[in-house]
């Protein structure tokens, strides 16, 4: 009988261990404590001044409020990029003749379409990304915009490991812009996902006739329905054209935006990731009392090597060519590097290359973002310490051969130059 009792207690202290075991994606209790506490992300900081009254928005919604948001928030509308397929909470308004529009900034992404509503993601610096939705068009007393748990179906589902985080799809569409089948990479946007995988379901504008994406395209199903083929829209887009620019604060679907914005998700994503499985790490070593100081280092190491890897460019696909068409200039770019942080010598983690990379230094200018200067002190001076191990060619050496020595040394001075205390934490 004793024995039994013995075994019970066994299993059961056994079992309670597995329930208080705590993954670092559980983003609702603490260390992270996601839906408490203050927030700093652009929207829920321009919100408090609307309640305060310091700012206010005008009373005409539509694309009068969309362009007020945009000012407010500081994007830029050359920043739009189009969707067509219908990958969103508003499906039902998406079509080709009226996409949804995405613009962004390093901090802020905002989706709207002509008759819909307004869908904002903004970066908190330690939570991740919140969600914003505006009231239903017909609801004139509610507030303009409320924090909405529905979006985090989809953005703190598989595709974000199950973190509040930004996400973009690439599908086979047909022509009411119905998903007949995603390609493989769909929920891995980034830098890394070849081009011929990216933009099924999008608009793309000022691309160079060589380069081969899934865009400007409707899915079709072959002969003998289990292959999926793409043909692009008869219409020209720069043209005869498919949807009324007019409704929109700009007539684009810019490639290079494209390109930007597929990086940036991509980092954002690891970004909110490295933040909380290293939250998680220190707090597991605080309730521990510092009895498990090796394995809080193993962590950060860990966490280290993969952001590192990405933020150094070291999966990013070839663009192998040109990108943007030889008559035409992308208006995207002059606002891009408007928020340059510059060297002496005027060079920036925001200089393009366009051709075989987007960057002409392969190190994201996400280093600068708020996402990134707001992680815990202990992995940001660990990253500092690896990249700089890497960009002096002491520490993995083999692994970043694709980074000349040459490119090494300037990006080493522009970082140098422009992130406080750079070489004295590396």
């Amino acid at each position: 009988m004793r024995e039994s009792i013995l075994i019970i207690l066994f299993f059961t202290g056994l079992c309670s261990s597995f329930v208080k075991a705590q993954a670092f994606n559980d983003y609702s209790e603490p260390p992270h404590n996601y839906w408490g506490g203050d927030l700093n992300d652009p929207m829920s900081l321009l919100l408090k001044k609307v309640e305060s009254g310091e700012a206010k928005f005008g009373k005409v919604l539509g694309l009068p409020l969309v362009e007020d948001l945009l000012k407010a928030l500081k994007i830029s509308k050359d920043s739009q990029i189009l969707v067509f397929s219908k990958t969103s909470l508003q499906r039902a308004a998406v079509s080709a003749s009226n996409p949804r529009a995405i613009y962004f900034n390093e901090d802020v992404y905002l989706g709207w379409m002509p008759n819909g509503r307004i869908e904002i993601a903004s970066a908190d610096p330690e939570k991740g990304f919140m969600f914003f939705f505006q009231r239903p068009l017909k609801d004139k007393k509610s507030p303009l915009f409320i924090r909405d748990k529905v979006c985090l179906e989809c953005h703190a589902g598989s595709a974000t490991n199950f973190l509040p985080g930004p996400l973009g799809r690439s599908v086979f569409p047909d022509i009411r812009g119905r998903s007949l089948g995603s390609v493989d990479s769909y929920e891995l946007i980034g830098h890394n996902v070849p081009i011929s995988e990216r933009w099924g379901g999008w608009y793309v504008t000022g691309a160079h006739s060589s380069l081969k994406h899934m865009g400007n395209s409707i899915a079709y199903r072959s002969s003998n329905k289990k292959e999926l083929k793409l043909k692009v829209m008869k219409s020209k887009l720069n043209s005869d054209r498919i949807f009324e620019s007019s409704k929109y604060p700009n007539s684009d679907s810019d490639i290079v935006a494209l390109l930007i914005f597929d990086h940036q998700v991509g980092i954002h994503y690891e970004l909110v990731e490295a933040a909380y499985k290293a939250r998680q790490a220190i707090y597991n070593s605080e309730k521990s009392d510092g009895s498990n100081e090796d394995e809080l280092e193993e962590e950060i190491s860990n966490i280290t090597d993969n952001l590192v890897s990405h933020l150094l460019m070291k999966d990013e696909t070839k663009l192998s060519g040109e990108v943007l068409s030889l008559s035409r200039d992308s208006t995207f770019i002059g606002n891009f590097k408007k928020r340059s942080k510059n060297d002496s010598e005027g060079r920036s983690l925001r200089d393009l290359e366009l051709k075989n990379r987007i960057f002409k230094y392969p190190c994201s200018y996400m280093i600068y973002s708020k996402s990134f200067t707001a992680l815990p002190e202990i992995l940001r001076n660990s990253i500092f310490k690896q990249i700089r191990g890497v960009l002096t060619n002491k520490i993995k050496v083999g692994e970043y051969d694709y980074i000349s020595d040459e490119k090494k040394l300037e990006i080493l001075e522009i970082l140098g130059e422009t992130i406080p205390f750079f070489s004295i934490r590396s």
